[in-house]
This record gives structure tokens, sequence and C-alpha cells, in this order.
């Protein structure tokens, strides 16, 4: 009897190790991944130049005219984040600003084509927050979104306080475009007037799965939840809580949905699954032709500046 409790102990508590290393193990691949580039931001300025030359000299400009700044904020946490500036020399009359959110293991200088935009293009001041572990930002681990949302309205206030009177439109690209989404469904101040989200996913948990199942062949059972768990002991927040989806249904601002339609890294059915959660509010899909992961404004950058400036002339007229 007592060699039978014994063996099934045993039993029980090689299986609560397995499963607490490979909760550890994925977390660690996923929220605290080797090759996070987006630290380095040098290497990142010169991948976007490499494909876009004539930004190099753009910055520079920028950076020579004082238009261009690093600032950084403290979150409730006591952690630095880190996030630039952009300001237009004529910002007494251009006073409009956009919060432009970057993608996992990204930075804000690997954003440049996309501040480019709002800068240039739709004449706006522009502030691109570093998400907690990103950039020159601190953090220990990459939180996928959903506790991000919550550090979204500090900038929003700095960026209401530099032009106070601007409206505000928030754009973000993959993981920055599911904190987009998560973000609108918390209440944010009126002057904040739109949502642009750029091949978001629907949960951390969906995209976590899907990762899991083409990278590795592994399903979502018992792994992710071993790595659920670990998730909410070591850094105090849930993959299935973490829900753009459920925060897009509480959504009453009017948002702008694009995905590339050849999308494999976040499959582009998830953009599907956003849009029709969102049932209060003006709303529009665009699905971008033969477009792999975030390359819809690289691929189609007339119809991408074509879009957001009819959406947000849209919206205006509502």
């Amino acid at each position: 009897m007592k060699k039978g409790i014994t063996i099934v102990l045993v039993i029980l508590i090689l299986t609560l190790s397995f499963c607490i290393g490979v909760g550890f193990f994925f977390t660690n691949t996923a929220l605290q991944p080797a090759n996070n580039k987006g630290r380095d931001i040098e290497a990142c300025k010169e991948l976007v130049y490499n494909h876009y030359p004539e930004l190099r000299q753009w910055h520079d400009s920028l950076e020579e005219n004082g238009l261009l700044r690093d600032t950084f904020i403290v979150n409730s946490e006591n952690i630095r984040l880190h996030g630039l500036i952009v300001c237009h020399a004529d910002s007494d009359s251009i006073q409009d600003q956009s919060i432009v959110l970057h993608g996992y293991t990204d930075n804000a200088e690997i954003m440049m084509r996309y501040y480019y935009l709002h800068y240039e293009v739709l004449k706006r001041n522009v502030i691109v927050p570093e998400h907690f572990g990103h950039g020159l930002s601190e953090g220990d681990h990459i939180r996928m979104g959903w506790l991000d949302r919550l550090e979204i309205p500090y900038w929003i206030e700095m960026a209401h306080h530099l032009w106070p009177q601007g409206e505000q439109i928030i754009h973000g690209l993959s993981m920055g475009a599911a904190t987009t989404m998560m973000l609108s469904g918390d209440p944010t101040p009126n002057y904040v007037k739109a949502f642009i989200e750029d091949c978001g996913y629907t949960s951390t948990w969906d995209q976590l799965a899907y990762r899991l199942e083409v990278d590795y062949g592994l399903p979502a059972h018992p792994i992710l939840d071993c790595a659920d768990w670990v998730c909410q002991r070591r850094f105090g927040w849930s993959f299935k809580q973490s829900s753009a989806v459920g925060q897009v249904a509480k959504c009453t601002k009017p948002m702008l949905f694009i995905h590339g339609e050849a999308d494999d890294f976040v499959p582009s059915s998830m953009v599907y699954q956003c849009y029709e959660a969102k049932q209060e509010g003006y709303k529009e899909l665009w699905i971008t032709p033969g477009s792999a992961h975030a390359q819809s404004i690289h691929e189609h950058w007339e119809e991408y500046c074509n879009r957001i400036e009819n959406f947000l002339q849209t919206i205006r007229q509502h």
C-alpha cells in the first residue's frame, strides 16, 4: 500500500515538475527571447535606411533642428519607459497628434516609415513609445500588449500636454496593433478620436497557440496551459485574459482594421474576428492583396496613405 502511494506521489511530482519546466521554457522562449532585436537601436535604424535611404537625411534633419527627441516616463511600477517625440516646426498651428505603437521585439526607430507617414503626409505631431522590455525601455519580459495598454495613457496625456488644442489617433502595428485594440476597450479622453490597427492578433493565447503549432508542431493543450500558469505567477498576467477581441467588443470609437492577405505570422483570419467583434461605432476593414505580415505599408504605400487619410476625413464628418 505504501509503495503504491509512493509511486503515485513520485508520478505526480514528476508530472508537476515537467509541467512547470515546460511552462518556464515556453514563457522564456516567447516572452524573454534571446534575439530581442529591438534592443539594438542603431541596427534597426540601419535596417530602415537600407530600405529607405531618403529617410536618413530626413531623420538627421529632424534631430539637427531639435524636432526629434528622446523622452522617458515612469510607470506605476517605477519602470522607466522610453519614447520619441516628433514635433512639427509649426506646432503652434499643427496641433493634431498620433501615437504610433511598434511590434514584438521592435522599437521606435523601426517604425520610422510609420511616423514619417503621420508627420509628413498627415501633418501631425507624433509620439512613438517603446513598450516594456523593448528598445531603451526597462522591463524584463514582453507583455504582448495586455499590460502595455495600461501605459499608453501616460503617452496620451503627454501628447495632449504638448499640443493641447489637437486631436489624437492611435496607430499600432502587430503587437502594437493588439495593444491598440486592447486599449480601445478602456475609457480614453474625448480628444482621442480613433484607432488604427495593422495586423494585430485576437488574443495572446490565440497567437501563441498558433505559433506553437506552426513553429513546433505542438498542441496548445497542455503546453500553453502550463506556460500560462507560469506567466501568471512570474509576471502577473494571463494569456487568456489578454484579449484584443474582448476589448474591441467594448470599443465605441472609430477603428480602421488593416491586415495583409498573405500574412502567415499573424493569420489574416484573425482580423475578421476582431472586425466582427466591434459592434458599436464606425469601422473599416482593408485586406491588402498579397501582403505578408507587416508589409502593407511597404507594398501599398500610396493606398496605405490614402486609406488612412480617407478614414480620418470620414470620421470627421460623422
